[in-house]
């Protein structure tokens, strides 16, 4: 080897090195909280992945509209300045803290006077962040990364563990780490050895999401058994149900699935899953009483059953049981069921032959001439307290999709429904769920909105006009945005400066018309 060649890995080795130290030294993304937090009497009302107790025994609620604080009487978006990603899991650590995890924008800390975003920059295994838990010494994990205060620390298969895409789903009495690789494999580690989890035929457990240990130190979860996986295909043994394990042997003490699962303060266990495994079936959540868990076949009272995916369960300080579901939060308080919905008299149906959307949109160089269309409205409802609007959703049919503009047939309907625009095939609803109305004059109202276009969301904020009377409401308003936002990025100026001619205006207006009835 020459003294140049020499030279030259030397200097590569060097850059390296420099490269990795100044991508685990990329400070945090800061975020200065809002001025004002969205509040509103109502829960949200899409998924809702996480529900935890704060320590002032406020209801801490993680969901796609944004992580939420109920505190007895109203909900407040405690997330309001982050632009909307997809909230899984929310944590207080022991100094107080607030860590809200998301599905694809890393983790978030506020520390009361700031939010850091945390991203892989900063030293996160991946920006997907499922499950948040706080082990005993302090140490915060983050799906595969370990958070100390000062730095992350990814595990993988490098460092003797099953899977490349882990989390922490217990800490027991003992002191042993139950983790759970993502879509398969449960292993436990006891402080010098990690060891992946078998049924007595050696076949390992899949899919762990509820996972908890009861006051005998046994450890319950709910998983499916993996008989076989070729490639990356896996073949299931049975239905899934619940194991308890012992500290030697694995029971199938339950039969239904579980995908989360909690003790009570009086030794009951409360699972949450989908009644049956194939097919569409009702989620049910399930009491199994303390005195007969033991039994070959436990007892149980089935307290709710509903018609959507069930998520998290909490007994909170008082008693009480809060689950998460795929529309909202609920509550047991071992009488009455609450979901933070408006009762019925307060509820609006819109109807969808005389509500609709029109949408503007135009070519830069010609902004005058709007290429012009409607959408329809599939199903929506509107929540009206005494003549006043205060929530509600609205669910567009994208398929619905027509052009205004019959002589113009340089921009058929097809091609905004295709992949360069909204993606029809694969987004084939938008939705807008109200957050929050406030009056700006008699008939006039500012609306916070969340509005989803092909899977994205993002806070949108527009003035409406509204007349309720004799049980019906009226309303018009003129929402504006940019398409960009939204991954729309067909001929836009932002990437076409050379273009133009050809440049689509980033703007899209919409005139929205809704007539609603009690």
């Amino acid at each position: 080897m020459t003294y140049k060649q020499l030279f030259t890995l030397l200097l590569i080795s060097i850059l390296y090195s420099a490269c990795k130290q100044s991508q685990t030294l990329v400070a945090p993304e800061i975020i200065k909280p809002a001025n004002k937090n969205l509040v509103n009497p109502y829960g949200p009302n899409r998924m809702v992945r996480s529900v935890k107790q704060a320590k002032n025994g406020d209801i801490l609620i993680a969901s796609y509209s944004g992580v939420w604080r109920y505190n007895g009487k109203l909900f407040t978006n405690i997330t309001t300045a982050i632009s909307t990603p997809s909230f899984w899991d929310v944590l207080e650590d022991k100094k107080g803290n607030l860590w809200f995890g998301t599905k694809d924008s890393g983790v978030y800390c506020y520390n009361g006077v700031s939010i850091l975003h945390y991203t892989t920059r900063q030293g996160l295994a991946s920006n997907t962040v499922l499950h948040i838990y706080e082990d005993k010494a302090g140490n915060i994990w983050l799906g595969s990364s370990r958070y100390d205060g000062k730095s992350f620390k990814n595990f993988t298969t490098k460092d003797g563990f099953p899977s490349n895409n882990i989390r922490l789903l217990l800490e027991d009495k003992t002191g042993k780490l139950w983790f759970g690789a993502q879509g398969e494999n449960l292993f436990v580690y006891d402080g010098k050895t990690y060891t992946v989890l078998k049924n007595k035929d050696g076949q390992p457990f899949y899919n762990v999401w509820g996972i908890t240990e009861d006051r005998k130190g046994n450890i319950w979860f709910g998983a499916s058994i993996i008989k076989e996986k070729k490639g990356s295909t896996i073949y299931l043994d049975g239905a899934p149900g619940v194991w308890r394990y012992d500290g030697s042997n694995f029971t199938k003490a339950l039969q239904m699935a579980a995908s989360a699962i909690v003790e009570d303060k009086h030794g009951n266990i409360w699972t949450a899953g989908a009644a049956n495994s194939v097919g569409f079936s009702p989620w049910k959540l399930l009491r199994y009483h303390q005195q007969s868990l033991y039994n070959a076949k436990p007892s149980f009272t089935e307290i709710a059953s509903i018609n959507n995916m069930l998520c998290k369960i909490v007994e909170a300080n008082d008693g009480s049981i809060w689950f998460g579901s795929g529309k909202g939060v609920y509550c047991w308080d071992g009488k009455t069921m609450t979901n933070f919905m408006p009762t019925k008299e307060h509820i609006y149906q819109i109807n969808t032959k005389e509500s609709l959307i029109t949408w503007k949109g135009s070519m830069k160089i010609s902004a005058a001439e709007k290429h012009v269309g409607t959408v329809a409205i599939s199903n929506a409802e509107l929540w009206v307290e005494n003549n006043r609007l205060v929530g509600g959703n609205v669910v567009i049919d994208m398929n619905s999709m027509a052009y205004g503009n019959k002589k113009d047939t340089n921009t058929p309907i097809q091609h905004l429904q295709s992949a360069d625009y909204f993606d029809v095939k694969r987004f084939p609803f938008a939705s807008i769920e109200i957050a929050e109305v406030d009056s700006l004059s008699a008939n006039t109202v500012q609306i916070t909105s969340y509005l989803t276009i092909k899977s994205v969301t993002h806070l949108v904020f527009f003035p409406a006009t509204i007349h309720v009377k004799n049980g019906i409401l009226n309303a018009s308003a003129k929402l504006t945005i940019d398409r960009t936002n939204w991954g729309i990025n067909y001929k836009s100026g932002k990437l076409h400066e050379k273009f133009a001619d050809q440049i689509v205006s980033d703007e899209i207006e919409f005139d929205i018309k809704i007539v609603a009835k009690k």
